[in-house]
C-alpha cells in the first residue's frame, strides 16, 4: 500500500518459511495469569502486584491486544491519570498526575529512551508489537532512576521465553476513516534448553491525515516506519545467565524529514549463592534526525551509554539491592556549538523489610554526582499495612529531581523573523558575561525538584472486586523556565526579545484517583478510573492574594480584581478525567469484546483576559469530551484471530474548540477511525 512491495513480499515470505515449523509445549494459563501481576519497575526486584506499597499500574499483553492498538500513546492514554497534551510548540507528550512530559521516565526493559523535544518524547516511534506488559510507577522515583524520574517511570516490558517453546504471530493492521494507517506485525520465540531467541519486526506507514483542516499544515504528514528488535539469551548454567537484546526504529516523512533510534542492552547475571547476586549490564542508544525547514537543514544526534553493577541479597523475606553505574550523554543538534556531553555517575541502595508481621517497608536512596550541576540525593520510604486480608493501608513519600537539560544550558536559537533569542545559561554567559544586565543573572542553574507523597488503599470486599483510592500531592520547586532578559545586548537588532533560563517558579499538584476492576461474571470484567487534579502555582496565588491582578470578565466589561475563588489553575490540566473499559469474553465460541471510554474534562491553553497570565475561570476553555471506542475479536481453530474496531464511536469532533480556539494546532478535532486486524499464530 504505502510501504516498498519488495520489501513487504520479503517480510512475508520470511516470515511463513521461519513459522511453518512444529509447536512445542501448550500454554500453560494457570501460570501465564500468575506472571501478569508481577512487576518488577517499583523495586527493581520481582514483586507481586497488590503487595506494593506505592500506586502501580500493570497493562497485561491481553489489555493491549484487545484494545486494538498499534503504537504505545494509544494504550497509555486510556489509563488513570494519564493525558496526553501538545505543547505551544506543537510536540506533544504525556501527562502523569498533572506533571509535564519531562518529569516521567520512559524505559524499554528498564533502559531509559532519549530523544526529548522540549522534553516530550514522541511515543509514537515505540510500537506495541513484542511487549509483554507495561509497568507504570506513578510518584518520585528518582531514588532508583535518578533524574527524569521525579514524577514517575513508565516501564515496557519485552517478551523473554522462560520455557522451551516455539511460537510465532504474522499480524496485518489497516485502518480508514480520520485516520489512514496500515501496521504490519511478525514475532517469532525459540527456546530449546540454555538458548532463548526472541525476534519481531514492525512496519507501519500512512498517507498522512489533517484533522484541522484550518490549520496551514497537516495533523501528520506522510510518514513510513519499520521497528526490528531482537533478543537472545543463553543460560551458561544456573548461576551463570546471559542476554543481549537490540532495537533499531526508523522512521522517513514527507518534507524531508528523517529519524532513527538504536538501543543496545547487554546483561550478565551471576548467582553467587542462596543469597547474593550480581548483575553486570551495558546499555547504549542513539536518537537522530534531520529535517529541513525553508531549506534550511535541522540536525539532532543523541547518544548514551551506561555501564551499571548491581548487587542483590534475599535474607527470608527481606530484600537488599544496590548498584552503581556512570552515564555519559552527548548531544550534538543546530543551534549548538559543538557537541556538548553530560557525565553522571551514580550509587543506590533499597532494603526491602517487614518490620512486623503485617507491615512491609521499603527505604532506598540514590546519589547523583554530575558534571554541569549540582549533585542530587534522593531518598524514599515506602510503606504497607495488611489490616485484613480484603483491607490494606499504602503509602510512600520520596524525593524526585530533574537536572537541567541541554537545551536550558547550551542553546542558541535567533529567530530573526519573530523578533527574540533564546539562549541557554551558559551560552548566556560565554557570549556577554561581561554585561551588567547579564551579570546580575545565575551562572547556572539547579535541578528541578519535588516531595511527593502518595497515599491510599486498597480494599477487596469479595474476591472478584479490587478498588484502590490514592491520595498524591507533589510540591516542585526551583522549575525551570524561560525569562525575557531586561535591557538589550549588543550584536543584536534594536527591540530583539532575549530569552534565557532561569530557577524561579515553585508548583504543585494534588489530586485523588480511584481504581475499580470488577470480575461481573466468567464472561464480563469491568475495569475504571477517575482522577480528580489540582495543579497550581504558588507564585501566582501570593500575586492575587495580594490584590494585584485584573481582569476582565469579557472585553467590553470593566476591570476587576481576580479572586482566589476564581485562580483555575495551570495551564492544560483538566480537573476530571474518567475512563472506563468492559470486557466480553466467550471462551466456549472463541469471542471477546470490549467497550471503552475516555472522558477528559476543559484545559485552559493559555490567558485569554489579559490577567497577567494567570488562568483563571473567566478564561476560554477547550470543552471537555468523550471518547468512545469498541472492538471485537474471533478466533478460528486457535491459529486465526480477525478483529475489527471503531475509535470514537460517535465521532466526537470538538466542533467548539476549533471556533474558540482558530489556526491553534493544540486543538485537535479527533474523527471517528475504523480499523481491521487479522492475526495468525503459528
Amino acid at each position: 500500500m504505502f510501504l516498498n512491495r519488495v520489501l513487504f513480499f520479503f517480510f512475508l515470505s520470511a516470515t511463513i518459511f521461519s513459522f511453518s515449523q512444529e509447536k512445542v509445549g501448550e500454554k500453560d494459563t494457570v501460570k501465564v495469569n500468575a506472571l501478569d501481576e508481577v512487576i518488577v519497575t517499583a523495586t527493581r526486584t520481582v514483586r507481586q502486584l497488590s503487595s506494593l506499597p506505592m500506586p502501580v499500574t500493570l497493562i497485561s499483553k491481553k489489555q493491549i491486544q484487545k484494545s486494538g492498538a498499534t503504537r504505545l500513546k494509544d494504550i497509555l492514554q486510556e489509563q488513570t491519570g494519564i493525558n496526553f497534551v501538545t505543547t505551544h510548540g506543537g510536540f506533544t507528550g504525556i501527562q502523569m498526575q498533572g506533571l509535564a512530559a519531562e518529569y516521567t521516565m520512559i524505559m524499554i526493559d528498564g533502559a531509559p529512551l532519549v530523544g526529548r523535544k522540549s522534553g516530550n518524547l514522541d511515543l509514537n516511534r515505540i510500537s506495541i508489537n513484542n511487549i509483554k506488559q507495561i509497568e507504570i510507577v506513578k510518584g518520585p522515583s528518582s531514588s532508583l532512576y535518578g533524574s527524569e524520574a521525579l514524577g514517575g517511570v513508565i516501564n515496557i516490558i519485552t517478551e523473554k521465553p522462560k520455557k522451551e517453546t516455539l511460537k510465532g504471530n504474522i499480524s496485518y493492521f489497516l485502518s480508514a476513516g480520520s485516520q489512514d494507517e496500515l501496521d504490519i506485525n511478525t514475532n517469532f520465540l525459540y527456546r530449546k534448553k540454555r538458548l532463548g531467541l526472541v525476534a519481531g519486526i514492525n512496519l507501519n506507514s500512512s498517507r498522512g491525515f489533517d484533522l484541522s483542516p484550518k490549520t496551514p499544515y497537516k495533523t501528520t504528514e506522510a510518514y513510513q516506519n519499520y521497528t526490528g528488535n531482537l533478543k537472545l539469551t543463553y543460560d551458561f548454567s544456573d548461576k551463570l545467565k546471559f542476554l543481549i537484546s537490540q532495537r533499531y526504529f526508523y522512521e522517513s516523512q514527507t518534507k524531508n524529514t528523517l529519524q532513527s533510534d538504536w538501543n543496545a542492552y547487554i546483561e550478565l547475571h551471576q548467582k553467587i549463592n542462596r543469597v547474593w547476586s550480581i548483575n553486570y549490564s551495558f546499555y547504549a542508544t542513539k536518537f537522530k534526525t534531520e529535517s529541513k525547514f525553508n531549506e534550511e537543514l535541522s540536525k539532532y544526534n543523541q547518544t548514551l551509554f551506561r555501564p551499571e553493577i548491581r548487587v542483590s541479597a534475599k535474607f527470608k523475606n527481606n530484600y537488599l539491592i544496590s548498584g552503581v553505574g556512570f552515564n555519559l550523554d552527548a548531544l550534538e543538534r543546530t543551534f549548538f556549538e559543538g557537541k556538548k556531553t553530560f557525565n553522571a555517575k551514580y550509587v543506590f541502595a533499597q532494603y526491602d523489610f517487614r518490620p512486623f508481621q503485617k507491615i512491609n517497608t521499603i527505604i532506598g536512596a540514590r546519589l547523583d554526582h554530575h558534571n554541569q550541576y549540582k549533585s542530587a540525593f534522593s531518598p524514599k520510604i515506602s510503606s504497607t499495612y495488611k489490616i485484613n486480608d480484603w483491607l490494606q493501608l499504602k503509602g510512600s513519600v520520596g524525593y524526585g529531581f530533574k537536572a537541567p537539560d541541554f537545551r536550558q544550558l547550551f542553546f542558541n536559537f535567533n529567530n530573526t523573523a519573530g523578533g527574540y533569542v533564546v539562549l541557554g545559561v551558559k551560552t548566556l554567559h560565554e557570549l556577554y558575561g561581561t554585561e551588567s544586565n547579564v551579570q546580575a543573572t545565575p551562572k547556572d542553574l539547579n535541578p528541578e525538584n519535588s516531595i511527593g507523597y502518595n497515599f491510599g488503599f486498597e480494599i477487596k470486599p469479595i474476591s472478584n472486586l479490587k478498588i484502590s483510592i490514592n491520595g498524591f500531592r507533589n510540591n516542585i520547586k526551583d522549575l525551570i523556565n524561560a525569562v525575557a532578559l531586561k535591557g538589550s545586548l549588543p550584536n543584536l537588532n534594536t527591540g530583539t526579545t532575549v530569552f534565557y533560563y532561569e530557577n524561579r517558579n515553585q508548583v504543585f499538584t494534588q489530586g485523588i484517583e480511584l481504581d475499580l476492576n470488577y470480575k461481573i461474571s466468567n464472561n464480563f470484567r469491568f475495569i475504571g478510573g477517575y482522577q480528580f487534579l489540582v495543579a497550581k502555582d504558588k507564585e501566582e496565588i501570593h500575586k492575587i492574594k495580594s490584590g494585584k491582578i485584573f481582569f476582565r470578565k469579557t472585553p467590553s466589561s470593566p476591570s476587576e480584581v481576580l479572586k482566589p475563588a476564581d485562580y483555575f489553575g495551570l495551564s492544560n490540566r483538566s480537573k476530571h478525567t474518567v475512563n472506563a473499559k468492559l470486557f466480553y469474553q466467550n471462551l466456549e465460541h472463541n469471542f471477546s469484546a470490549n467497550l471503552r471510554a475516555i472522558f477528559r474534562g476543559k484545559y485552559a491553553l493559555f490567558d485569554t483576559n489579559n490577567s497577567q497570565g494567570i488562568i483563571d475561570v473567566y478564561d476560554d476553555f477547550v470543552a471537555g469530551n468523550t471518547q468512545v471506542n469498541i472492538a471485537m475479536e474471533k478466533t478460528f481453530f486457535n491459529l486465526l484471530n480477525v478483529q475489527f474496531g471503531i475509535d470514537n464511536l460517535f465521532d466526537e469532533k470538538g466542533l467548539s474548540n476549533s471556533e474558540k480556539f482558530k489556526n491553534n494546532d493544540a486543538v485537535l478535532l479527533l474523527g471517528r477511525n475504523f480499523y481491521t486486524r487479522i492475526r495468525f499464530n503459528l
